[in-house]
């Protein structure tokens, strides 16, 4: 039997759970064009059994108790996936966007920097236990994830759950990470310093200027490289993540000068047409409607 759970409400998250070895495709033609999406990362447990995928046109294999991670730069064939018949495996495709969603500590940024700046994918085996335990959050994340819409307080839930799901992994990783000699590429570690000051920074500073001169480059330079690491400029990455916060704080009922306030924004009027020139309609028409 094959099964396959999915959180897609948020192009920026997927969790898959794939059980079984049916002869169909694990992934639908659509699932691929989507999961091929070059700035995501991807991060597979294999729980039970053995499975393989194809990376940088090269098949590679991972068995139990092992944890994989790629980059966007590692390119991920998502038809390619093969499996053994007592296969079980999780799985999920994330960007960078997202965790800026989540209330993750500068503690989880300083940890994981060094595996956002690897170029490579990499392999690790996990003891028992700790498979054991990561397998369990999985679990428990697809299990909230099948209630209905009136299960109450769900995506609170959803988010508590994704929190300790991400520093977790952030956890095993960082163990084998630091073991692994490889020089860090030299963009990958510029980006990554860039995301860590612009989770830091965002909210007072929407300057490509600022980051560059903090990095130590110019603003060509930056977003020279982010457009070649993540497919945006830098200031489409600043805009969305400052958009980003924007919609939280409208949700959650801040007033709309409040938000500009946080937001150091120089007025009201200002933030407001930036908020309609990147969503399209005004925070109160947005606020209105906030799906």
């Amino acid at each position: 039997m094959s099964s396959i759970d999915k959180h897609i409400d948020n192009k920026d998250f997927f969790v898959f759970h794939i059980k079984g070895n049916k002869s169909k495709p694990v992934f639908s033609p659509q699932q691929q064009q989507v999961l091929a999406n070059n700035s995501l990362y991807s991060l597979c447990l294999i729980k039970k059994g053995e499975t393989s995928f194809i990376i940088n046109d090269e098949r590679v294999q991972v068995g139990q108790h092992h944890l994989l991670l790629t980059h966007p730069s590692s390119k991920v064939n998502a038809g390619s996936v093969a499996k053994s018949w007592d296969c079980e495996v999780y799985l999920i495709f994330f960007s960078i966007d997202f965790t800026f969603k989540l209330e993750l500590q500068k503690d989880f940024f300083d940890i994981t920097k060094k595996s956002l700046a690897l170029n490579n994918s990499h392999i690790f085996s996990l003891s028992k236990q700790d498979a054991t335990n990561l397998s369990n959050l999985f679990k428990q994340f697809i299990h909230y994830d099948r209630q209905g819409g009136d299960y109450l307080f769900k995506p609170q839930i959803i988010k508590s759950l994704t929190e300790v799901l991400f520093c977790e992994i952030a956890r095993l990783a960082s163990q084998h990470i630091k073991n692994i000699p490889v020089i860090p590429s030299r963009k990958r570690e510029l980006l990554a310093n860039f995301y860590l000051l612009l989770k830091q920074s965002f909210r007072r500073e929407h300057r490509v200027q600022f980051y560059a001169s903090s990095l130590g480059i110019t603003p060509k330079h930056l977003s020279v490289i982010t457009k070649e690491l993540t497919g945006r400029s830098a200031i489409a990455l600043i805009q969305n993540v400052l958009m980003e916060e924007a919609k939280s704080l409208l949700r959650q009922g801040f007033p709309i000068q409040e938000i500009a306030k946080q937001l150091h924004f120089s007025d009201q009027s200002f933030f407001g047409k930036f908020f309609k020139r990147n969503i399209g309609i005004s925070p109160k028409e947005f606020r209105q409607n906030p799906d």
